[in-house]
């Protein structure tokens, strides 16, 4: 009995031993299965999840309804924008490079350039410079590059006087590292000059500071979306010189903007730009096909009008409210309650905050 017992008894240890044997695999193997999931769970953006030429792409201006929501960062985030409400449509397809101009083409489409070939071009203005600049100028296009390690900007083309004129930026502006990924960083700078005999020499300094500060889920009225958020911070100088008014002058900008990008998109699914740490402006992909684009000009909408404004004139919007004018400097320069503000004439020209009591903002030109 003593011998079968033994017997039992170093069978139940065998097996007990080979059960603990087995838990501490499992133990060992748990961080390298979350670290598994956590690597899955992300997205890798490439240049062909880029803007794709002849593509439209459902871009919708919105008003911010959670001022925080730019603050989330890190790994396996939830941004939760399913509140978004469409307010004005602004799609944009890209034009590919083989439908631009001879004088474009050659400098933007050229085996003979490659530093400067590019996929596609799209339309786009001049900074807001808070100046009428009364030049005749018209059809200014930015032209892009997607291959490469980086998602760029080569250089402009524009009409004036009826030419058309490519110009090249002397320093690429880098808007992207590609392949993207969680916790890449990038710095990149730009620079180019416009001159236009007689009439405008423009020229442009800029830094880009890039970090991909999170990825995760984003909820948009559409869906979610797994995305990767990427936080740039822009830094520009525009020196301008317009003939008829003699003086030359400097603007100097400063932007924060939020991007969160998703495979195959093209553009940002969400895009959130800030200044003096106010998000101002919010464009998404409407990707809902059920869904409409408010009224933006409801009677609830604060819409001041006309914008940009003149010195002198009266900005309106269409409900009275508690209200406050800031600088570009972030300083208070009048305040009151009402549904109108006859601008000052001798109130510096440039970009302007009105903010209202519950939390509505808009940027203003004055000019």
């Amino acid at each position: 009995m003593n011998g079968e017992g033994g017997k039992n008894n170093k069978g139940k240890t065998t097996v007990f031993s080979e059960e603990i044997t087995s838990m501490r695999k499992i133990i060992l193997l748990l961080p390298a299965v979350c670290l598994l999931g956590a690597v899955f769970g992300q997205i890798t953006i490439t240049s062909s999840d880029m803007p794709q030429p002849d593509v439209m792409y459902p871009l919708v201006n919105s008003a911010i309804m959670d001022l925080n929501l730019s603050e989330i960062s890190g790994a396996d985030a939830t941004w939760d924008a399913s509140d978004l409400t469409p307010m004005m449509e602004t799609p944009l397809t890209p034009v590919d490079i083989n439908e631009a101009s001879i004088s474009a083409a050659l400098v933007f489409n050229s085996p003979f350039n490659p530093t400067y070939q590019c996929d596609f071009f799209l339309p786009t203005e001049f900074p807001d410079l808070g100046e009428d600049l009364g030049i005749p100028i018209e059809g200014l296009k930015n032209f892009y590059q997607t291959d490469g390690d980086a998602y760029t900007i080569a250089g402009i083309g524009l009409s004036a006087m009826g030419f058309d004129l490519p110009v090249t930026y002397d320093d690429i502006d880098e808007i992207l590292p590609l392949p993207l990924e969680y916790g890449e960083t990038m710095s990149s700078t730009a620079a180019f000059e416009l001159n236009v005999t007689g009439i405008l020499t423009y020229g442009l300094t800029q830094s880009r500071e890039v970090e991909v500060d999170g990825w995760g889920t984003l909820l948009l009225p559409s869906g979610s979306y797994e995305v990767l958020r990427t936080r740039t911070e822009l830094t520009a100088t525009d020196d301008v010189f317009i003939e008829q008014f003699g003086d030359p002058f400097t603007i100097d900008r400063e932007q924060v903007t939020y991007q969160w990008w998703a495979a195959g998109m093209g553009f940002p699914l969400l895009e959130i730009s800030e200044i003096f740490g106010l998000p101002l402006t919010a464009t998404f992909q409407d990707l809902d096909e059920s869904s409409g684009v408010a009224d933006a000009i409801e009677a609830e909408a604060f819409t001041p009008y006309p914008n940009p404004v003149r010195r002198g004139q009266k900005l309106r919007w269409a409900t009275p409210a508690e209200w406050t004018l800031h600088d570009g400097a972030g300083r208070e320069v009048f305040s009151g309650q009402s549904n109108a503000l006859i601008v000052p004439v001798d109130l510096p020209a440039g970009i302007y905050t009105l903010l209202t009591a519950d939390g509505s903002n808009v940027r203003i030109a004055i000019h």
